[in-house]
């Protein structure tokens, strides 16, 4: 194996965690909450929507925290979207009933 194959592989030096950094608020976060579910409408006119609470420190964001509702074709489409553009996020399938989410802090390294 060359050097620069086994420098590739190599982890990061990092200093050891204390129960400050381990405990202590993060330094960048991006909260996503999905909760709340009513379901509105009578028949095949019926669906259900969610809360979506977003809280966050990231410069890239103008608002801070935001909350609205979204149909569950809504997360559908962002599932497809995010399995479609990102090799390092994964979405579970959910279903109506149900709806929870994991997506991997750090892309899944």
């Amino acid at each position: 194996m060359s050097d620069t194959a086994v420098a590739d592989t190599r982890r990061l030096n990092s200093k050891p965690q204390d129960l400050t950094d381990a405990y202590g608020p993060p330094s960048n976060f991006l909260e996503i909450d999905i909760f709340n579910p009513q379901t509105v409408g009578v028949g095949r006119a019926r669906f259900t929507t969610y809360e979506v609470r977003m809280r966050t420190n990231l410069p890239i964001f103008k608002l801070k925290e935001s909350c609205v509702r979204r149909r569950y074709s809504d997360f559908e489409w962002l599932k497809n979207e995010l399995e479609r553009d990102s090799k390092n996020c994964w979405a579970p399938a959910g279903s109506k009933r149900t709806l929870s989410t994991h997506v991997p802090a750090g892309g899944g390294n």
